[in-house]
């Protein structure tokens, strides 16, 4: 199999070594002073419910459309799925974690001398900085960077063609949360990213709402959307997911 790997530009590099050195100063600074304020953890497992539209190609070949009625994204494609969320808060400063990882294969004309077996699998893994100013009450504004690692293959008969590219964009958005009645909570975060450094562009949308049953253990459950464009020489990567979101979370 013949396997061809973009390498991280020299935009990339710098920009994951800037990332490293404001997370460690972020760090840092958590740490720092006398404070009787402890650091408040939560990790989140969680399943999104995915309706994937739009399309790949790699070497001018193009996947099935998603607009037909034939959808290569669908649940029976399936592969393999996983994702979760880690988040630290201290007083107003605060980051997050964020991993998914989603796989996608099936195979057209089988038994036959035209049999195709198209893959698309990836990771979409964030790293983001929190800050709550008191002036801004509910408001938590996030930066940070988006990952993606996607793999994309096709084999046909004797020939085999697979694309790999990873690039990783900046982004900047809000949180606003506030407490609903009883029990419930809601989120709100929108983020803009890409621009043009690695990508075209990256929107990202949540409303997520959380039942706290105790202390420690809360329900999630909400909406989310991710649109991304990637457009290099050799791989189109043109792709919006949008679907329910559930999840368990749990402090510590």
């Amino acid at each position: 199999m013949q396997k061809t790997q973009l390498k991280y530009s020299s935009v990339q590099q710098w920009v994951w070594l800037c990332s490293v050195l404001l997370a460690s100063s972020l760090f840092n600074n958590l740490h720092a002073g006398e404070s009787t304020s402890d650091f408040q953890y939560e990790i989140t497992p969680y399943l999104w419910v995915a309706t994937i539209q739009g399309t790949t190609a790699i070497e001018g070949g193009e996947s099935p459309p998603v607009d037909s009625g034939y959808s290569f994204f669908a649940l029976d494609n399936l592969d393999g799925v996983a994702s979760a969320t880690f988040t630290a808060k201290k007083e107003e400063w605060g980051f997050l974690i964020d991993f998914l990882y989603v796989g996608y294969e099936d195979t057209f004309k089988e038994n036959t001398p035209l049999e195709l077996t198209a893959r698309l699998e990836g990771t979409i893994m964030e790293f983001a900085g929190t800050y709550a100013p008191a002036s801004f009450e509910n408001f938590n504004f996030i930066a940070g960077l988006r990952n993606q690692d996607i793999t994309v293959s096709m084999s046909l008969t004797n020939h085999e063609a697979e694309k790999s590219v990873a690039w990783t964009d900046p982004f900047l958005g809000v949180i606003y949360t506030r407490p609903l009645s009883g029990k419930f909570h809601m989120a709100l975060r929108g983020d803009v990213g890409g621009f043009g450094i690695e990508s075209d562009m990256a929107v990202n949308a949540e409303a997520m709402f959380r039942y706290q049953m105790n202390k420690t253990t809360s329900i999630k459950f909400g909406y989310r959307y991710l649109k991304v464009k990637f457009d290099d020489t050799d791989l189109l990567y043109d792709i919006s997911l949008d679907g329910v979101l559930v999840g368990l979370g749990i402090r510590f």
